[in-house]
């Protein structure tokens, strides 16, 4: 009872307010803290003062003032601010929720020493050596890419990554990298400047445009999955590409198809086998350059498409996995393309004979004079030398795959089918080959003209309109005054 009544005497001499008009457990907790205040202080084992948590408020443009305390070095509170925007389209809520996660990590930054003023907080709490740009793409991002993208690949990075990204972008921590960056790439990859030809003024196109940018994005993305940059940092659904003008796909009509094959019959069965082997098969250039008399199975009329070759600049030509796992497939033949391959499986023999010792045996399709693959280039060299020698007009090597799955689906074989064939990964890289011939065009413009003039003259074009309208066709319409 002493030590009660000490404590409520304590409480009512300290404020002054009468013991009834409070409730005697505050009074309690009221006397306790109080009691500690005075011995701590007796013992100088700390100085007495609250818990100070971080605090936050709304501005009046959506944007979060926080404030932290950061100790009292001359025994005044010292506190740091710092302003928190909120990502677009979150709501009232959302942004509160988000702003005082922020405060936390702001909190935790500033106490583990880890703050620098202007910096990302959020992120550097994520990203504590604070790498740039340039530290990153050469200590972490070129051995990831190594392992899953190929070589040509990889040298067309280092190439944009070197010109446009490094230069410009380096010394940038990836916590302070935003939209705004990849925007003023964009912005200058579509002027007039971007070019380093002197002699050429004319702005890159928006797929060359798109496909640098990409470069860009990469870099951010690996960042992300490292734990060195937040999640979408760019905000890229509010980046502004230039438009992408799609060209028209290059591909032979029927009749130069015909012509393309029939005048095949005089070549030598080398260059026969090899252009056949894009126009009915559809492979691409490096699929044909990389095979292997093994990826035939000429029982089942079948073959396996395993392989590609490629060639980086100053390094030797090899091949590698073929451009994606769908790339990976089964391809059917005909016995005409079957007997064209035994043909030049006999003369290849004769030319294994003349080279003697110095023939070495790899197993490869396509030969030169030593056994070893042809070059990536000689296909595209003997397809134009072909097209020029017969006057067909001049089409790439590509452009034969091209005409192959154009004729495909123009002569009823469906589209997944065809995908599946060609070894697209996406539905809509296939969907380019319903873009219909100019003879197709015209054959539907007939039909249309022949179904509406079957029973007589133009005239009843006129009739069949009115009538949709609601208007007798031999009543004279009203004029309007």
């Amino acid at each position: 009872m002493m030590v009660w009544g000490t404590m409520i005497l304590s409480y009512e001499n300290a404020t002054g307010i009468p013991r009834r008009r409070r409730n005697p457990m505050w009074l309690v907790v009221a006397n306790l803290l109080m009691i500690l205040k005075m011995e701590f202080k007796k013992l100088k084992l700390i100085e007495w003062s609250c818990c100070v948590m971080p605090n936050y408020y709304r501005r009046k443009n959506g944007s979060f003032c926080i404030r932290v305390s950061n100790g009292k070095p001359n025994g005044k509170q010292r506190m740091v601010t710092t302003t928190y925007y909120p990502p677009v389209g979150l709501s009232y809520r959302a942004a509160e929720r988000a702003a005082k996660e922020y405060a936390n990590l702001f909190e935790n930054a500033v106490h583990s020493g880890f703050y620098i003023a202007g910096q990302n907080t959020k992120t550097q709490h994520i990203n504590q050596q604070g790498l740039t740009l340039s530290e990153f793409i050469s200590e972490y991002y070129y051995k990831k890419i190594e392992l899953r993208l190929s070589p040509n690949t990889i040298r067309f990075y280092q190439s944009v990554i070197d010109q446009f990204i490094l230069p410009s972008f380096g010394e940038i921590r990836i916590c302070d990298v935003s939209s705004v960056h990849l925007q003023s790439l964009i912005d200058f990859l579509s002027s007039p400047g971007a070019r380093f030809q002197s002699n050429n003024t004319e702005p890159l196109s928006g797929a060359t445009v798109k496909r640098y940018s990409t470069v860009f994005t990469s870099v951010m993305t690996e960042a992300y999955k490292m734990g060195f940059a937040e999640k979408d940092i760019l905000h890229r659904q509010y980046i502004s590409y230039p438009k992408i003008y799609h060209k028209p796909l290059q591909a032979y009509d029927d009749e130069e198809a015909k012509t393309f094959y029939n005048r095949l019959a005089d070549e030598c069965p080398k260059v026969k086998a090899l252009l056949l082997t894009s126009l009915l098969l559809g492979l691409r250039r490096g699929e044909v350059v990389g095979l292997m008399w093994s990826d035939f199975d000429f029982k089942s009329g079948c073959l396996t498409v395993s392989r590609s070759a490629f060639k980086v600049k100053g390094q030797e030509q090899s091949v590698k996995a073929p451009k994606s796992k769908s790339s990976v497939r089964t391809v059917y033949f005909s016995e005409e393309y079957a007997d064209v391959l035994k043909r030049w499986s006999e003369e290849q023999s004769k030319e294994k004979n003349l080279a003697g010792s110095k023939w070495e045996e790899k197993g490869y399709v396509f030969t030169n004079k030593i056994g070893d693959m042809i070059s990536l280039f000689a296909p595209t060299e003997i397809c134009s030398k072909f097209e020029q020698k017969c006057g067909l007009r001049h089409l790439k090597l590509h452009g034969l795959r091209h005409t192959c799955g154009s004729l495909m689906i123009k002569n009823g074989v469906d589209i997944e089918t065809v995908r599946s064939l060609f070894g697209h990964e996406n539905i809509r890289t296939t969907q380019q080959y319903l873009s219909a011939y100019i003879s197709a065009k015209k054959t539907a413009a007939r039909l249309l003209t022949n179904v509406l003039m079957k029973e007589g003259n133009i005239n009843e074009i006129g009739n069949i309109t009115a009538s949709h309208q609601g208007i007798s066709p031999n009543r004279p319409t009203d004029s309007i005054e």
